[in-house]
């Protein structure tokens, strides 16, 4: 719930199973707490509705799932084969376009895979590193594409004027842009609200540029 990488693949596992249920596909997500505000199964209810998520997701408030699974890291992604044996796993965003390829493997079908659904998700595109996440509320200078904050509590939070509703435990995006960028960040957060981290994530770059 707080983890902004993780908020990022829900789309992909959702357009997945959109796509391919009906074919045979099982998408089935995990949540492990990774903190004791996100072990709440009310709040992962409440986040699951949120988010619009239509497959099935378990609570793992102990981790046991994670520790099964021998998980290294958020996200982790498994994907086995209709005997249950392991396919592929993955720790981390990204490759989505190679893991449709495979689940369309697995079930003996032919299609265009799903357009990324944010520029720099693309395989064949230069990224620049961004800002290094910070612990709280970053304030001042950055250099990335999007910021997320990763929040408990409810209330609201402000970027740079701008008042973002906090419903619970959450990661939001509070500035949105494909494209590396500088700029400077001004986090303001309501009683009962805590910024538990400011995260940046990486943005196209110029023509011309890698880093």
């Amino acid at each position: 719930m707080t983890r902004p990488e993780s908020m990022r693949t829900i789309p992909y596992l959702q357009a997945l199973h959109d796509r391919y249920s009906e074919a045979g596909l099982r998408v089935v997500g995990v949540h492990t707490a990774s903190r004791e505000e996100t072990k709440d199964e009310a709040a992962v209810e409440a986040a699951v509705n949120r988010l619009g998520i239509t497959y099935p997701v378990l609570a793992d408030p102990d981790g046991e799932m994670w520790l099964f699974y021998g998980a290294q890291g958020y996200p982790s992604r498994y994907l086995f084969n209709g005997d249950f044996r392991l396919e592929d796993m993955q720790v981390g965003e990204g490759l989505y376009g190679d893991l449709e390829l495979m689940i369309q493997g697995l079930l003996d079908l032919n299609q265009e895979p799903l357009d990324p659904f944010r520029p720099e998700d693309a395989d064949d595109v230069a990224l620049i590193v961004p800002t290094a996440d910070r612990e709280g509320p970053a304030n001042g200078q950055y250099a990335a594409g999007s910021v997320w904050l990763s929040l408990i509590g409810e209330g609201t939070v402000a970027v740079n004027g701008q008042e973002f509703s906090v419903p619970g435990p959450c990661a939001l995006e509070v500035i949105s842009n494909s494209n590396h960028h500088e700029g400077e960040l001004e986090i303001e957060a309501s009683s009962g609200v805590t910024v538990l981290s400011t995260c940046f994530a990486p943005g196209l770059a110029p023509a011309g540029k890698t880093d």
